[in-house]
């Protein structure tokens, strides 16, 4: 099924077939230059008489190429001339700056990629090209850094390129031209291989020469909207030298970094330059005028550059895809009302007795094509993009937008319309994840879910109301509205609700909300993930962390019953707090196993190699110069003789005394610590121990991710361990004589036989309830996984094994029998919480008690381990040794190696996509691996610490975030306090980020002009600060990273201020 990933206009391309698949480029250097010195750049502006003379020139080479017609069998599209000042001249003077920006060409070299033969694809958000002279393209999705420095790019070229199908080619040939495809797209021309529309347009052009774009297009082609593209490429080209300006700073003798000292050069096209207008700053002002807090130390500094690297603004919705931003948090129940009326006015009575028939989404939906309604369960975020964008919806944005006075921006009707949707499917003010259109997506009945299942469960419980068909969209736009982390894409399927992972997660996701609303359904987990791995860049970020962390703990600490589920959804400070304590004890848990887990054992070669070098630390023990003196052999070590041991001084002489003097060294034998195998075998026993515990830690983890009702089931229930092994299949000798019949011995199989039939790679568990029904689970701790089987095995059973034996094919015979031999006793404990005090499914004394049992299984085999860190040296090389002993022994070490592979993402030698390891800390991808490159930190310490601490931060969650004080202050906060905020306003204000002044009374404001003030919540009855743009005559909120204004008008803006003078 052909599937429209955008609503569109009837539009075909010419010459973008080609240029789409990179073809036709022209083998030389450099990029195409319509005037070098870029007039079209300046702000001075063209007089329009000469603008429309060079434009008339464009129009009559246009229309002479289109009247010689060989342009249709070129290999290569021909250029239109075009003068420097003429309209497409300017606009492609922009794009071309854009190519060559600072930021896009380090990227571009740091990817490899060849910058001779680009194609660059707007309307899919992708760019192709050769690295390493093979063909690569770049996603918006992916983790290469492309979405982080291609807005403006993909702005500009949109202008160019805005169709599918359509692509812009760089560079151009450099002969003061345009591709004539790139003519006529800029323009809006007709397929020029359409021969009938070819032969209309040549006679348009003669009747009436010149190029007419219709309405909806003037304003993007604007000079305007060319200003606007202009300082934006300003402003990311300083954020490209402050971000290379912090990367080179170096702590001095005392361990910080002088800003001042440090100068970054202003570009002048930026907004910064417009409000301090010099070539330079030094970085202590620029983080000022940014509002960005100051780093300490060149740690901070690199953190912070880190952060920047992110260009969350480029993940906003857009007048086309990308979602739709919720804005409803500032509406009144009066605009609520006045707005529910004008759509009932709106909507046509239905006439079907179907649910939702009667409804603004059915009526919406009526407007899709006929083949994306019939996959709109499939794809609901193609579904709801088109939905919000045919003629009929921005329709009724515009008519909604006005009754609630929403500020006019490209997206307002967008938005205004999606708060419509919101209002009918969930009435009321406020939106929660606890109750949503009547469904908790945070219930115990969804703990140990994937994002996909609740999901799908939310959608089924929609499907009453608006019927099966509209159901998915109807979730996607209340998810979008109140849980954005349902949204995020590629969401790896084995992250589930209740694991440290999916909160940690959620709070990444917050923050990004809180910035760029809408923001993260543009976005994959990896990247969510990836900027979670940056601190906060302002005092406001830090506030927005503080309120980002408390519902996502609160789901935490249900689903992992820590604290008991509220009927009102409404929780305790105090509950709050007790799930936060819960969760950093868990995660230091965790990250302590997964250190321990990875931590390989010391080796006998390692303690007896300290030692002597602690005896004889001017000598290298390792030299192979000793030999027995009564008998002639291969020179041997000093280590490996006391690695052997013990050591007969008299026994041995040196080949090479001046290199190793053992003459003058071995009457100090005696000062080495006797028996190094005494002390190996100790360490080792210590190292056992504590790797027990992180597997016993391992196994309560993936305990606590269960669904609740198999956790439940667990607590209450005798639980037993059996070890699974395979039926030894090979027969004993057989003899037959000539009149005697053929007989078979019972087969005898060695040990070496017996150990190798047994699945060392799992667990089976027997779970028998109080009334005597039996159930069975599985459990395999290199897949990070617990599995519930169909009933318990019995002797022979359809139990496909391959898990226990390390997920290979070898060996394995569908069908074949297996032996259960129980390891440990039962386990009879029940879990019943102590009165007032939850201790939760991972701290429970059942968990203990069987991942204790759990931890002693799987070292139990570790004497292999100590085999091999005990090495074999060369004397007992010359000894006799059982080799075929040795090699048994070594044959199990591949299954601790096994887990250190998973440890770090390799599960059965495929690295879980984007995901986590089996104790759920993510496994950066390369996006992680790039920002941590910049911040000067290594990949492994990208790895996502969550609550505990925030890698990227100075300090972490514990340390910065108490969710049960101080939330009534900041810059999030509401006042009902006048006289406080009279006091302490410009404390409260300076919070917000940004370097804008406040609201002064006595000033008169301009169109355009931005400061910080307190609004007037009717609703909640509280004032709040923001950042606010005045705009026709009214202040709208300002958001500071996608610099637009969004939302209806702040009412009594700027009153607090008029009582404090």
């Amino acid at each position: 099924m052909s599937i429209p990933t955008t609503y569109t206009y009837p539009i075909t391309a010419s010459f973008s077939s080609l240029a789409e698949r990179g073809e036709g480029h022209t083998n030389h250097r450099g990029g195409a230059a319509i005037d070098k010195g870029h007039p079209a750049t300046e702000t001075s502006e063209t007089p329009s008489t000469s603008r429309a003379e060079a434009d008339a020139e464009v129009a009559s080479s246009f229309a002479s190429l289109l009247l010689d017609g060989r342009y249709r069998t070129s290999v290569r599209p021909p250029d239109v001339q075009v003068p420097p000042h003429s309209t497409v001249a300017r606009w492609y003077a922009q794009l071309e700056s854009a190519f060559k920006s600072e930021g896009f060409s380090a990227w571009a070299n740091k990817q490899g990629l060849d910058m001779h033969a680009l194609t660059l694809i707007p309307a899919r958000g992708e760019i192709k090209g050769y690295v390493d002279g093979r063909p690569k393209t770049f996603y918006l999705s992916d983790d290469s850094g492309w979405s982080d420095v291609s807005r403006t790019l993909l702005a500009l070229g949109r202008v160019f390129a805005p169709e599918h199908g359509q692509a812009v080619r760089y560079p151009g040939s450099g002969q003061g031209g345009v591709s004539m495809p790139l003519v006529a797209q800029f323009y809006k021309e007709p397929d020029l291989f359409d021969g009938g529309q070819a032969s209309v347009r040549r006679k348009q052009f003669t009747d009436n020469p010149g190029f007419n774009l219709d309405e909806r297009h003037l304003s993007t082609h604007s000079d305007a909207a060319l200003a606007a593209h202009r300082q934006a490429l300003g402003d990311e080209a300083n954020r490209h030298r402050l971000m290379s300006a912090l990367n080179a700073l170096i702590d001095d003798a005392e361990g910080r970094v002088d800003l001042e000292q440090s100068n970054v050069p202003i570009d002048p096209r930026s907004a910064l330059f417009d409000r301090e207008p010099s070539k330079t700053l030094s970085l202590a002002r620029m983080l000022k005028l940014e509002g960005y807090k100051m780093p300490a130390n060149s740690a901070q500094a690199h953190a912070l550059a880190s952060a920047l690297s992110f260009d969350l603004a480029h993940r906003a919705p857009g007048v086309d895809s990308g979602g739709v931003r919720h804005i409803g948090q500032g509406l009144s129940s009066t605009s609520l009302r006045k707005m529910g009326k004008l759509v009932k006015a709106q909507i046509a009575p239905g006439t079907a007795n179907v649910p939702g028939t009667d409804s603004l989404l059915s009526r919406l939906v009526s407007h899709l094509p006929a083949n994306l309604r019939k996959a709109m369960a499939d794809y609901p975020s193609i579904a709801l993009d088109q939905l919000l964008r045919t003629p009929e919806a921005l329709r009724l944005g515009k008519l909604i937008r006005e009754v609630l006075k929403v500020v006019d921006t490209p997206t307002s009707a967008i938005e205004s319309l999606g708060v419509a949707l919101v209002q009918e499917l969930d009435p009321g003010l406020g939106k929660s994840r606890f109750n949503l259109a009547g469904y908790n997506l945070y219930s115990v009945d969804n703990a140990g879910a994937s994002s996909a299942e609740i999901v799908k469960r939310f959608t089924a419980h929609l499907a009453g109301r608006v019927g099966n068909e509209a159901a998915a969209v109807a979730a996607r736009v209340l998810l979008s509205a109140a849980a954005p982390e349902f949204v995020v894409k590629d969401i790896p399927p084995n992250l589930v609700y209740g694991s440290h992972t999916w909160a940690n997660f959620c709070i990444e996701v917050a923050r990004i909300e809180q910035q760029v609303p809408g923001a993260t359904a543009n976005m994959t987990f990896s990247q969510v993930m990836a900027f979670g791995n940056t601190p906060p860049v302002s005092t406001e970020d830090e506030d927005q962390l503080k309120f980002a962390v408390r519902d996502s703990i609160i789901a935490w600490g249900i689903a992992n019953r820590v604290i008991d589920t509220s009927p009102t959804h409404t929780y305790s400070d105090a509950q709050a707090e007790q799930a936060q304590q819960a969760l950093n004890k868990q995660q230091k848990e965790l990250r302590w196993a997964s250190n321990a887990m990875k931590t390989p054992p010391t080796t006998r070669r390692e303690l007896a190699l300290a030692e002597l070098k602690r005896v004889f630390p001017d000598v290298d023990p390792t030299l192979e110069v000793m030999q027995q003196a009564s008998v002639k052999h291969k020179p041997i070590s000093l280590l490996d003789i006391y690695m052997t041991g013990p050591i007969q001084p008299d026994y041995w002489i040196s080949k090479d005394e001046q290199r190793f003097p053992y003459e003058r060294l071995k009457s100090r034998l005696s000062e080495l610590t006797p028996g190094i195998n005494k002390v190996f075998k100790a360490k080792f026993q210590e190292y056992r121990k504590v790797q027990e515990s992180a597997w016993a830690i391992q196994f309560k983890y993936q305990l606590s991710l269960l669904p609740m009702a198999d956790r439940v089931r667990i607590s209450q229930s005798d639980v037993s361990f059996f070890e699974v092994s395979r039926a030894y299949t090979k027969s004993g000798p057989c003899t037959s004589g000539l009149f005697t019949p053929r007989e078979c011995l019972p087969p005898t199989p060695t040990a070496q036989e017996l150990e190798a039939l047994k699945g060392r790679h799992g667990l089976l568990m027997k779970v028998v309830e109080p009334d005597g029904t039996v159930s069975a689970y599985s459990y395999f701790p290199a897949e990070g996984k617990i599995v519930k089987e169909d009933g318990f095995p019995g002797g022979r059973i359809d139990l496909d094994d391959r898990s226990y034996f390390g997920g290979g094919n070898e060996g394995y015979i569908p069908g074949l029998p297996h032996t259960y031999k129980q390891y440990g006793l039962t386990d009879k404990t029940r879990d019943p919480a102590p009165d007032g005090n939850n201790q939760g499914d991972y701290f429970s004394d059942k968990s203990a008690a069987l991942a204790h049992l759990a931890g002693g299984y799987f070292t139990k085999d570790y004497g292999g381990l100590q085999k091999a860190a005990a090495g074999v040296t060369e004397i007992e090389k010359g000894r006799a040794y059982d080799e075929e002993l040795k090699g048994f022994f070594l044959s199990l070490v591949p299954f601790y190696d096994g887990i250190q592979d998973a440890i770090k993402g390799d599960v059965g030698g495929a690295i879980f996509n984007l995901g986590f390891d089996i104790l759920g800390f993510v496994i950066p991808g390369a996006n992680a691996a790039r920002k941590a490159a910049k911040a000067g930190r290594g990949v492994l310490n990208t790895i996502k610490s969550a609550v505990v601490a925030g890698v990227g931060a100075s300090v972490g969650y514990t340390d910065s975030v108490d969710i049960a004080k101080n939330l009534n202050k900041g810059a999030r906060a509401g006042y009902k306090d006048t006289k406080y905020l009279i006091e302490k306003g410009h404390d409260v204000l300076s919070r917000l980020r940004g370097h804008y002044g406040s609201y002064d009374v006595t000033k008169i404001y301009k169109e355009g002009d931005i400061v910080k003030g307190f609004f007037h919540a009717a609703e909640d009855n509280v004032w709040r600060p923001a950042v606010a743009v005045f705009k026709k005559g009214a202040w709208y909120a300002y958001n500071v990273v996608t610099k637009t204004p969004f939302g209806v008008q702040l009412a009594q803006f700027g009153a607090v201020s008029s009582l404090q003078r």
